[in-house]
């Protein structure tokens, strides 16, 4: 069965190979182990099991020829260190010169992005199926990278022969595939003969594709440890085979032919929170990509200075506080009082590997170092619209998490696991926190709800996946 070229050939484009081995913008990465090796294919040849080429399949431990996106988020267990990762990822297997077929052993995908401030992204709808690169390719793909892991460089090209890596115990050779990110909004699967996605142009994308979708990075990696040269002109893909009956006869193609398929298993608050919270802000997400979240219910600043002002629509979120000098008690403070949905845990999964944090934005005033500021736990029984300094709820200045930071205003990361599983075993559905100052007197401040760098509880999945 033929297989729909998404990606035409085009000659080799030194610019755009340099955006695809270091990328300059925001962009969220995951890491993959290999899962298995199936003749499936999801995407093209639906419901025929072991009627495709060979496939190594990343990620979603349950992807074969059924899957769609909905058995995805059915079945969520996932070889990739972020738990809000349930994607599938394939490419076909690869033979070695001497007819050796090896497993990759692990894939890392960085989900990228160009130009957001003009041309923001979506979220990946469940379920969104690509392709790229070309099964029936005979020469260079921009699209389509390779890499010896002996320090020489990407290129598009085969022929070159890659040594040892740097620590001389094996060949590591890669094969990077840069997946379209323009959705025709429609259609979440291709079909022969007809796209559901292509490639942007400096960032904007045409009236006919017009949701721009984080553009998918895929990099498989095959570390060989026993032998010490590859020459990448004979290194050989899978292709479809010849089946007779129910038996199949293997072909193979040359590096040409590299392609690969994604299907979104990402969590739906994940998703959106690649696109609307990190990657249009022009943040960097790394891997701090969450499973759940929630951006700040209420927040409000209270000073013992205004003792019966409300602050109902902060424009900025206030902390100051000096226990110098006769303490706390006889110097004005200024806390900031915030409320947030607790993210619910994942059923059906190893929760130990999950934690709950808070990401705030602002920082110090005072440009004397860095210090220390503290979230104090305290009731739910407020409202922002109505609470003072007066009716506040009680505050016991035992902290639940600590703050050390500096001037920088920057996205700041804060565990608060402890305090939010205890809130969760009490049968709480929500928690608050008093953020107070360094004891100082040194004044900090940070973004409210309202803002594109609100206040945010979040839960992350994540276990380590090693890089081989």
């Amino acid at each position: 069965m033929k297989r729909t070229n998404l990606a035409p050939v085009l000659s080799a484009t030194a610019l755009l190979i340099a955006m695809q081995a270091a990328h300059a913008g925001p962009q969220a990465q995951v890491v993959c182990s290999y899962s298995r090796t199936l003749g499936d294919d999801a995407i093209m040849m639906y419901g025929m099991p072991d009627h495709a080429m060979l496939h190594d399949f990343f990620g979603n431990t349950r992807t074969d020829a059924h899957s769609t996106g909905e058995s995805l988020r059915e079945h969520e267990a996932t070889t990739c260190d972020n738990k809000a990762d349930g994607s599938a990822y394939w490419a076909p297997s690869l033979r070695l010169p001497d007819g050796t077929v090896v497993k990759p052993a692990y894939q890392k995908t960085y989900y990228q992005a160009w130009n957001v401030d003009t041309y923001p992204l979506h979220p990946f709808p469940p379920g969104l199926s690509l392709l790229a690169g070309d099964h029936h390719g005979t020469a260079p793909n921009s699209r389509i990278t390779f890499l010896c892991g002996n320090g020489k460089g990407y290129t598009n090209k085969t022929g070159e022969v890659c040594g040892l890596r740097k620590a001389k115990d094996a060949v590591q050779f890669n094969i990077g595939i840069l997946f379209p990110n323009c959705w025709d909004g429609v259609n979440l699967k291709p079909v022969h003969g007809q796209p559901n996605a292509i490639y942007d142009t400096n960032g904007q994308c045409p009236s006919a594709f017009p949701v721009k979708i984080p553009t998918v990075n895929m990099n498989v990696a095959y570390v060989l440890p026993g032998i010490t040269s590859l020459d990448t002109s004979k290194v050989q893909l899978s292709l479809d085979p010849v089946m007779h009956g129910d038996e199949r006869e293997e072909r193979w193609g040359s590096l040409y032919t590299a392609h690969a398929d994604f299907m979104s298993g990402w969590q739906e608050d994940a998703a959106r929170f690649m696109t609307e919270r990190c990657m249009n802000l022009g943040m960097d997400c790394g891997t701090n990509v969450p499973f759940g979240y929630s951006p700040a219910k209420a927040n409000v600043w209270l000073s013992s200075l205004e003792p019966r002002a409300t602050q109902p629509a902060p424009q900025a979120l206030l902390v100051q506080d000096n226990w110098k000098n006769g303490g706390r008690t006889k110097n004005s403070e200024t806390l900031t009082l915030v409320k947030f949905k607790i993210p619910p845990l994942p059923a059906g999964q190893d929760t130990s590997t999950f934690k709950y944090s808070v990401r705030i934005y602002g920082g110090k005033v005072e440009k004397n170092g860095a210090d220390q500021i503290f979230f104090y736990p305290t009731s739910n029984n407020w409202d922002p619209a109505t609470v003072t300094w007066r009716t506040r709820p009680a505050c016991n200045y035992n902290s639940d998490a600590i703050l050390y930071l500096n001037a920088s205003r920057e996205y700041r990361m804060v565990n608060v696991d402890k305090a939010v599983r205890k809130a969760l075993a009490e049968g709480k559905t929500e928690i608050s926190w008093y953020i107070g100052g360094d004891r100082q007197g040194n004044h900090y401040q940070f973004e409210p709800a309202p803002s594109r760098e609100s206040l945010i509880l979040m839960l992350t999945g994540f276990k380590t996946t090693p890089e081989i």
